[in-house]
């Protein structure tokens, strides 16, 4: 059984500081708003991820994976953006594998999250 950790050397960045230059211009108000929302889908969406595994569904994976990505691309999220696209293209998951996938995706969005909160310190005006 394989893990989507499988393959070339990990990735050691969390997140993309440039996308994140993009909150700046948008301002710390809609950037908290934001992520405020972001906190609260992420893990609904890992959820509907381990689901669709665990019913053998891969085109809803697919589909679910690639929705996700997205969204944690937009906040710079790249380690988890890459983690996804390759679960985006992983053909071999069974449904015995979603609760590991699942715990995996979740303890890098913590991770990621975290990053974000240490990266909002440094910026003037995300004063939380």
């Amino acid at each position: 059984m394989g893990s989507i950790n499988s393959g070339p050397s990990p990735e050691t960045t969390l997140l993309d500081y440039h996308q994140l230059e993009t909150f700046a211009i948008i301002g710390a108000a809609d950037y908290i708003e934001l992520l405020d929302e972001v906190i609260v889908d992420v893990p609904e969406q890992l959820d509907q991820i381990r689901a669709a595994i665990e019913e053998g569904n891969g085109a809803q994976v697919k589909a679910r994976v690639h929705g996700l990505r997205g969204l944690v691309a937009y906040f710079g999220c790249v380690a988890l953006t890459a983690r996804l696209a390759r679960l985006e293209i992983w053909d071999e998951l069974s449904p015995g594998q979603a609760a590991a996938i699942h715990l995996e995706l979740l303890a890098l969005w913590d991770q990621s999250l975290k990053a974000l909160r240490q990266w909002e310190k440094t910026q003037s005006g995300f004063a939380l």
